[in-house]
């Protein structure tokens, strides 16, 4: 029987508004997927596995399910599939939306998703984009040191998306990467004030999982995507901003984390226990790991795959 561990997330897709993408699955497939998790292990809800983490007492073979990055799709889609079997779960924030800002980066997988027929034609848009830029040299001279290996932990990833999420963190960054993502944007129809529109949960939404007994945790305040670059300063005020609006927002205290893109170093954990946080999620299974700020996690992808839903 496999350790504790918590399943996540992201996307989900409908008939209606919200669009098919990569990685995404539908009504159908989530609750296949829940029956499947309920007859295999023991699938607790978030309260109960909560109790248990902080308690050490989690056996092999109990899960959790958990949500990352304030989806919209995830309250139309899956809420109501998990309230058909009375579950509930881990909902990880980020609080950037709140503000007013329309965030990069489900803009730019929107567009991705909408304005490609396959991811593939995309990748070959950002290449070629790149290729003929400024940043052409860079890249070029970064890519030496990418490996099929990068990311390996995630095996539903393919060999291109490895590749596009290693120059997008590791040799252009937020700022060049921007540049290039908003220069294709240019070329096509795509409305961004449109399409963000039924991005992310509102204030509503997230109080009314808070009163049906879901747990509300923090994942950033802006989700940047290598939170272990940043210095302690750009840290602290990502979780310190994010814990703030979440906790005026629900006006309960949070204890709960899921680290951004599996991105976080030992500063992070500080910041995270200064703010009295008690457990936390990776995004892998990996071994090695004994801080309750560091529980494992398999992503929903892979399952659907070895399951063939």
């Amino acid at each position: 029987m496999e350790k504790p561990h918590g399943i996540m997330f992201h996307h989900f897709h409908d008939k209606f508004e919200h669009p098919k993408g990569q990685g995404s699955i539908d009504k159908i497939q989530f609750e296949k997927l829940i029956i499947y998790l309920k007859k295999t292990y023991k699938l607790l809800n978030a309260e109960d596995w909560y109790n248990k983490a902080i308690k050490n007492q989690l056996l092999n073979g109990e899960i959790c399910l958990t949500f990352d990055d304030n989806l919209k799709c995830q309250y139309d889609v899956a809420l109501p599939v998990l309230e058909k079997y009375g579950l509930t779960a881990f909902w990880f924030i980020y609080s950037s939306p709140f503000t007013g800002v329309m965030e990069r980066l489900e803009i730019y997988r929107n567009f991705r998703s909408t304005m490609y027929q396959k991811v593939s034609d995309f990748y070959n848009d950002f290449d070629n984009e790149i290729n003929s830029s400024n940043e052409y040299e860079k890249v070029k001279f970064g890519l030496k040191n990418f490996s099929n290996n990068y990311l390996s932990d995630f095996s539903f990833y393919s060999y291109e998306d490895k590749k596009y999420r290693y120059v997008r963190d590791n040799i252009l960054g937020p700022k060049r990467y921007y540049r290039v993502m908003d220069r294709l944007i240019k070329k096509t129809k795509f409305n961004i004030d449109e399409k963000c529109k039924n991005l992310w949960m509102g204030e509503n939404h997230i109080k009314n999982l808070n009163k049906k007994n879901h747990f509300i945790g923090l994942h950033s305040h802006s989700h940047p995507t290598m939170m272990k670059s940043l210095s302690l300063k750009k840290q602290k005020n990502e979780y310190l901003t994010n814990y703030n609006i979440l906790t005026d927002m629900i006006n309960e205290s949070i204890f709960c984390v899921s680290h951004p893109c599996n991105s976080y170093n030992n500063l992070t954990l500080e910041i995270l226990n200064d703010l009295r946080i008690k457990i936390g999620f990776r995004a892998n299974m990996k071994e090695g790991f004994i801080s309750k700020l560091e529980l494992p996690r398999i992503d929903h992808s892979i399952l659907i795959q070895n399951l063939n839903l």
